[in-house]
């Protein structure tokens, strides 16, 4: 379920479903392949309130317009990592898993955007500009051509994650890590078509929560929103850029050294790639150039070293 204000315009919402899978048809209200079942929006009464189970406090209660992803539910166990206890009180019924992580993708997207609330049934209501990001929140993927060899990666990346180390996991790839702080995970993917339909791979949710579950293997499934894009040409590899940090008391969603060097480092490898970039969601997400028509400019990231670069101009293509 999501939750906005009693002001928010239907035809923006509309419009940030429609970037989320192009291929959404409002007529009939199915937000994605997998039947995901869009519905409102619908004006909240105390009746339909307390049907919901709605809080009558918090980020919840101001707000006035419902809309409701309609799909089968699935769960996953939460696994054992320094983040499961947290996921357990905001999961308590488990993980979503397959069509319902794809919804609940795009309900709380929308809820960050929107500045609404997202809730699962039966579980606590998320409110993405006020609540501390969940593990993966701050995630960004780039869909890109070949991989970059690993000690290629690891030089671009230098000036924004210095000192990170490679592991090579089982499934093929390869990773690169600042540990408890940054991680990039490097993976292949199979032809465009195969990757788009692909109704067996790990959903992008789970692996999202999960971040001490290394790397996704041979194959990973595409967004909707870059599924009209593949072919088999493109794309054949995936950077997926985590953020291992804790987050910051009373701070800004997103606003730890690690999550700025994230946004930063995936921004500059898809634009060195040619790459699209998506957001821990599935929403394509703006690349802020690095070349010297603007400069680098990430603030106070992870380390002393970076300051020193921030104001320095790099050419890259």
């Amino acid at each position: 379920m999501l939750l906005l204000s009693a002001l928010q315009a239907p035809d923006t919402v509309a419009g940030l479903v429609s970037e989320w899978n192009p291929r959404w048809n409002p007529d009939l209200a199915a937000a994605t392949d997998n039947a995901i079942r869009w519905h409102g929006p619908f004006r909240l009464t105390p009746m339909l309130r307390a049907e919901a189970g709605l809080p009558a406090t918090g980020p919840a209660a101001s707000l006035g317009l419902a809309y409701v992803a309609e799909v089968r539910r699935e769960r996953a166990k939460i696994g054992d990592s320094r983040h499961a206890d947290r996921l357990r009180r905001c999961y308590p019924h488990g993980l979503p898993a397959g069509a319902e992580a794809e919804a609940w993708h795009l309900v709380r997207g929308l809820a960050k955007r929107l500045r609404g609330v997202a809730r699962l049934p039966g579980g606590p209501v998320h409110a993405p500009h006020q609540h501390p990001p969940l593990p993966g929140d701050t995630d960004h993927a780039v869909y890109s051509h070949d991989m970059l060899p690993w000690i290629v990666l690891r030089e671009i990346l230098c000036p924004l994650a210095p000192g990170l180390a490679r592991e090579v996991p089982d499934r093929g790839g390869y990773i690169l890590r600042h540990r408890d702080l940054f991680e990039v995970r490097v993976g292949a993917i199979g032809s465009g078509a195969d990757a788009a339909g692909s109704n067996t791979a790990r959903s992008n949710t789970a692996r999202s929560l999960a971040p001490d579950s290394g790397a996704e293997g041979a194959t990973a499934r595409l967004p909707h929103a870059l599924r009209d894009r593949a072919d088999d040409a493109w794309p054949h590899s995936v950077y997926t850029f985590c953020d291992l940090s804790v987050p910051l008391v009373g701070g800004a969603p997103g606003s730890t050294p690690a999550a700025v060097a994230v946004r930063s480092a995936a921004a500059l490898i898809a634009e060195v790639t040619g790459g699209v970039l998506v957001d821990a969601d599935g929403f394509p997400a703006e690349i802020r150039t690095f070349s010297a028509r603007r400069g680098i400019s990430i603030g106070n990231t992870l380390t002393p070293r970076v300051r020193g670069y921030q104001n320095r101009d790099t050419e890259v293509g």
